[in-house]
Protein backbone atom coordinates (compact mmCIF):
# COMPACT_ATOMS: atom_id res chain seq x y z
CA UNK A 1 0.00 0.00 0.00
CA UNK A 2 1.17 3.41 -0.88
CA UNK A 3 0.66 6.34 1.42
CA UNK A 4 -0.06 9.65 -0.40
CA UNK A 5 1.83 12.58 1.05
CA UNK A 6 -0.66 16.02 1.96
CA UNK A 7 1.21 18.99 1.64
CA UNK A 8 -0.29 21.84 3.85
CA UNK A 9 0.02 25.30 3.31
CA UNK A 10 -0.57 27.82 6.63
CA UNK A 11 -1.25 31.14 5.01
CA UNK A 12 -1.79 34.41 6.76
CA UNK A 13 -3.98 37.23 5.35
CA UNK A 14 -4.03 41.23 5.23
CA UNK A 15 -6.19 40.85 8.10
CA UNK A 16 -3.26 39.03 10.36
CA UNK A 17 -5.65 35.87 9.73
CA UNK A 18 -4.45 31.98 9.45
CA UNK A 19 -6.38 30.11 7.17
CA UNK A 20 -5.31 26.14 6.12
CA UNK A 21 -4.84 25.02 2.48
CA UNK A 22 -4.62 21.68 0.87
CA UNK A 23 -1.86 21.58 -2.12
CA UNK A 24 -3.03 18.67 -4.55
CA UNK A 25 0.19 17.88 -5.61
CA UNK A 26 2.30 17.39 -8.49
CA UNK A 27 0.63 16.84 -11.70
CA UNK A 28 -2.86 17.86 -10.02
CA UNK A 29 -2.16 21.41 -10.04
CA UNK A 30 0.18 24.03 -10.50
CA UNK A 31 4.17 23.68 -9.86
CA UNK A 32 4.44 26.74 -8.23
CA UNK A 33 5.11 25.46 -4.85
CA UNK A 34 7.09 22.38 -5.41
CA UNK A 35 10.65 24.82 -4.81
CA UNK A 36 9.53 27.57 -2.58
CA UNK A 37 10.53 27.75 1.19
CA UNK A 38 7.60 29.44 1.93
CA UNK A 39 4.29 27.79 -0.02
CA UNK A 40 1.20 29.87 -1.46
CA UNK A 41 -2.05 28.78 -1.86
CA UNK A 42 -2.65 29.15 -5.50
CA UNK A 43 -6.19 28.89 -7.38
CA UNK A 44 -5.57 24.66 -7.59
CA UNK A 45 -5.33 24.18 -4.14
CA UNK A 46 -8.02 23.68 -1.86
CA UNK A 47 -9.08 25.51 1.02
CA UNK A 48 -9.08 27.69 2.99
CA UNK A 49 -10.60 24.48 5.00
CA UNK A 50 -12.92 24.16 7.14
CA UNK A 51 -10.99 24.39 11.28
CA UNK A 52 -13.32 21.29 11.85
CA UNK A 53 -11.98 18.70 9.19
CA UNK A 54 -9.32 16.11 10.28
CA UNK A 55 -6.58 14.80 7.91
CA UNK A 56 -8.64 12.31 6.56
CA UNK A 57 -11.50 14.53 6.06
CA UNK A 58 -9.13 16.20 3.81
CA UNK A 59 -7.01 13.36 2.23
CA UNK A 60 -10.87 12.26 1.39
CA UNK A 61 -11.92 15.08 -0.35
CA UNK A 62 -8.13 15.77 -2.45
CA UNK A 63 -8.85 11.95 -3.59
CA UNK A 64 -12.54 12.22 -4.71
CA UNK A 65 -11.39 15.58 -6.24
CA UNK A 66 -14.26 18.24 -4.95
CA UNK A 67 -11.91 21.13 -5.24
Amino acid sequence: MTESKLDLILHKTEYNKFQMFACRGEGKGCKRNRFLKRKKPCRDCVGPLDEKLTIGEVQRILKRGDA
